[in-house]
């Protein structure tokens, strides 16, 4: 009897041994599930920043949203609608330019079948080094001390050039054509940035 109670005894501890090895392995398996949860949602955060920053408007010195000067209008890939540019000088044909939620961005003048300058007047856009429409002229004539002002004759349209590549048009009005810097107020703000 002694024997038999033994084996019981020992059947008893293997199995309670059996029992708390697969508790402990079912334990360690939901950590690790709950573990993979979390770096799925890491994962899931970095794609959303990566394509934020992909769809901002960036305006570069020859370029915006895929549109450059000298290209057929034709080969464009983006969303373009016809209009009218009343100034001054007169009315003129326009393409306004839209940006993926359908938002016009900017607007170009056509040179014969290419585009011509791009005009942008989204306050979203921005140049790569930061320079956006509202800022004033002299965070510009900061950035670019050697930028050259000019206005116009007929509509006292007033802009700013930096490196004969970007035109920041400026809410003042001048009637001449050559300016001097310090004849333009430092708080004028740009009102067009244009791709020339």
């Amino acid at each position: 009897m002694n024997i038999r109670n033994l084996k019981f005894c020992v059947l008893i501890v293997v199995f309670a041994s059996l029992f708390s090895c697969s508790s402990n392995q079912t334990k360690e398996a939901e950590s690790t599930e709950v573990e993979n949860v979390d770096t799925t949602t890491i994962v899931v955060e970095e794609v959303k920043e990566e394509v934020k920053e992909d769809n901002e408007l960036i305006i570069y010195e020859k370029s915006f949203l895929g549109l450059s000067s000298d290209m057929k209008i034709s080969d464009y890939k983006g969303t373009l609608e016809k209009g009218l540019l009343q100034t001054g000088e007169g009315d003129f044909e326009k393409f306004d330019v839209k940006d993926k939620d359908g938002n016009v961005v900017a607007y170009f003048v056509p040179f014969e079948e290419k585009v011509g300058s791009i005009t942008v007047t989204s306050e979203l856009a921005k140049t790569e080094d930061g320079i956006k429409i509202g800022d004033t002229f002299g965070t510009l004539l900061d950035k670019y001390p050697n930028l050259k002002v000019y206005g116009s004759e007929i509509e006292g349209y007033t802009q700013a050039i930096v490196n004969d590549e970007l035109g920041y048009r400026l809410d003042e009005q001048h009637y001449n054509y050559e300016l001097k810097t310090s004849e333009i107020k430092k708080e004028t703000k740009i009102i067009e940035i244009t791709i020339k």
